[in-house]
């Protein structure tokens, strides 16, 4: 068991704050340059960019060859270890920034339509992932803040869930990376698309050109990978000056059994990861510490309803007046298959990462990358 901490001020309860709304800072909307269509491509001669009848068209010349398209860029990498860190940047608490002109709500509004892969007559269909009890997520669409500062992270082959965490910083799973190249290599191509829905964005999607991470995590995690089962991706653009981005708080273990939390993400089974999802009232049951680089990562574990494509989205909660939330956690590990939390017990139980060593994570990347 960890060690007794000093105590730390308690989230909001979530159903005090439920369908508030914050009013924005004063001025105007921020203005942003979006990314519609960034692609590596050979052999083009020329190319035109046509607006008309409210759709943008993009033509280029090609001879009877064709033209060629790296659909998958390395990308390069940066493994922290505990010397890479000084002790000046590690931080418990981080603050998050809200644009101006933004309104701020506590929970997102709900998407007009559901949106569920079909069911074929006498077949079962495996939800995946672990549901407690009654599935409390819906889907959502919903551009206000904090909701746009999440959305849908691609790499080869899948997808996971991301939040901005600085001017030009992504939060996901470390697991959601296609690493390649072994210990020291890159990793192929990833965008992120803030407020990503049925296909697109209204920010456009921004292409990562660093991934920044304290471990390589595989697809099947141990406790103790779990406790580092994080990454930040570095934008090709300052999208978090425009979207916003949540703060961050090392969680807190008087914060056990509290119903202080938020989460998002992109399940496969509720909508094919096209449509966001948003379950609060969470709660945190335990939590346990682990250590690696130097450093102690937290492994949360909680009965909240968690499936595949949700990994590296947010737990967050609210504190006092803050215009904005704060990260506890990312996305990570589901435990079981069952439906019913068991009493006093964490077996079986669902797992996000965090801990001091996220925040030193988080830090470094600020300081680093602004």
């Amino acid at each position: 068991m960890m060690a007794k901490k000093k105590s730390s001020p308690k989230p909001v309860q979530y159903s005090s704050v439920a369908r508030r709304r914050r009013l924005p800072p004063k001025g105007e909307r921020e203005k942003a340059t979006i990314t519609m269509l960034d692609v590596s491509v050979k052999n083009l001669q020329s190319t035109c960019v046509i607006q008309k009848d409210g759709r943008l068209r993009v033509t280029a010349e090609v001879d009877a060859n064709g033209w060629k398209h790296d659909r998958y860029p390395e990308i390069p990498t940066d493994a922290l270890r505990a010397r890479d860190v000084d002790a000046k940047i590690r931080q418990t608490v981080i603050k998050g920034y809200r644009p101006g002109g933004t309104p701020t709500y506590f929970e997102p509004k709900k998407a007009r339509r559901t949106h569920r892969l079909p069911i074929e007559k006498g077949k079962d269909v495996d939800r995946g992932g672990t549901i407690f009890g009654t599935d409390n997520r819906y889907l959502f669409n919903d551009t206000s803040f904090p909701w746009r500062c999440t959305g849908k992270v691609r790499t080869t082959g899948q997808w996971g869930s991301g939040v901005t965490i600085g001017s030009r910083l992504v939060l996901t799973a470390s697991h959601v990376v296609n690493w390649t190249g072994g210990a020291g290599g890159g990793v192929a191509g990833l965008t992120f698309t803030p407020a990503y829905f049925d296909g697109s964005g209204p920010w456009g999607t921004i292409s990562a050109t660093r991934v920044i991470y304290w471990l390589r995590a595989p697809g099947s995690l141990t406790d103790a990978q779990t406790a580092f089962d994080y990454c930040i991706l570095v934008l090709a653009d300052r999208i978090g000056d425009i979207v916003g981005y949540p703060g961050y708080r090392t969680y807190h273990d008087a914060w056990n059994g509290g119903s202080y939390w938020q989460s998002i993400g992109y399940p496969g089974e509720l909508s094919s990861g096209e449509r966001p999802a948003f379950q609060g009232g969470g709660v945190i049951s335990s939590v346990q510490d682990f250590g690696m680089s130097g450093q102690t990562g937290f492994v949360l574990g909680h009965f909240n309803d968690f499936t595949p494509g949700q990994s590296g989205g947010p737990v967050w909660g609210w504190w006092g007046s803050e215009p904005w939330p704060r990260v506890v956690g990312v996305g990570s590990t589901i435990g079981s298959t069952a439906v019913v939390p068991p009493h006093g017990s964490t077996t079986g139980d669902n797992e996000y990462g965090g801990g001091p060593a996220l925040s030193t994570l988080i830090s470094w990347a600020r300081t680093n990358y602004p």
